[in-house]
């Protein structure tokens, strides 16, 4: 049932984060200072929120052994999707994005992952 309420929180989030994200984009010059390190960070908050119920159903749905031993794995699934397409828009930024670098990110965020799985002990 607290799974549900953080679902909920997290939709909550995301909504809350793209109109911050629309607000600041229509309102805010990007030469001001700090405009862009704040619109990266809510751009993180916003993906990772707007990622979180589609991470819960994806790990119950394929993953339920894992999901029922540790039930917040979703969060962190969403943590590193926020990061990841926010890489992506950063190198977007400086126009240095393509189909390579977008492999390579993709790729580091996958090999954390599967750290993090072999330092879990096993039970």
């Amino acid at each position: 049932m607290r799974y549900r309420v953080i679902e909920v929180l997290a939709i909550l989030v995301a909504v809350v984060g793209w109109w911050a994200l629309y607000q600041l984009a229509t309102q805010a010059s990007p030469d001001e200072a700090g405009i862009l390190a704040l619109f990266f960070a809510l751009l993180f908050l916003t993906l990772s929120a707007t990622l979180a119920p589609v991470a819960a159903f994806l790990n119950r749905r394929f993953a339920p052994k894992a999901s029922s031993r540790a039930p917040l794995r979703f969060l962190r699934h969403s943590i590193l999707g926020g990061l990841c397409l926010t890489s992506w828009a950063w190198l977007q930024m400086h126009r240095a994005f393509n189909l390579g670098f977008a492999f390579i990110i993709a790729l580091i965020f996958v090999a954390i992952e599967l750290f993090l799985l072999r330092l879990r002990p096993s039970s």
